[in-house]
């Protein structure tokens, strides 16, 4: 359970970030320019990613794909707590995992331009803590129902 609480916290705390970052993405191609919080200098901005064409997915800023992922994150976790779903840390990690591909291809182009994202590193951060802690769990499932069908383990 303590598991799945520290996801959802990672995951609100994420959702805030996405938000933050959608609504500054579709402010910049609407051409209202403001100067954000993870904006330091030409290196270390979010809002110079915004002009490069790998942040936008669909016409959609990037930020605004990884809010629906956390959010269902989020959907997934709670299920779970309310005995509604029992594959939770699967699936969650399935879907880390390939958010964690995807993400790397944004940090990748990052480090081609050389402009990195203090708030979309934040955002990798939460990412990877999320799929250890469901790698754990499911190590740590596996090793109790090995017990379980021989208690001799």
């Amino acid at each position: 359970m303590k598991k799945l609480i520290s996801i959802i916290i990672l995951s609100l705390i994420s959702i805030w970030n996405a938000i933050y970052l959608t609504i500054a993405a579709f402010n910049y191609k609407a051409g209202i320019w403001e100067k954000l919080v993870c904006d330091i200098n030409s290196y270390l901005s979010c809002s110079e990613l915004f002009s490069h064409n790998f942040t936008w997915i669909f016409g959609y800023p990037f930020a605004m794909l990884a809010l629906f992922v956390y959010i269902f994150i989020i959907i997934i976790s709670l299920l779970w707590i309310f005995k509604k779903f029992k594959n939770t840390f699967e699936i969650l990690l399935i879907v880390w995992i390939s958010w964690m591909l995807f993400n790397t291809y944004i940090i990748v182009n990052e480090i081609l331009i050389s402009v990195f994202c203090l708030t979309c590193m934040l955002c990798s951060l939460s990412i990877t803590a999320i799929t250890i802690i469901s790698i754990f769990w499911i190590i740590e499932k596996r090793k109790l129902s090995k017990k379980e069908i021989n208690p001799n383990i």
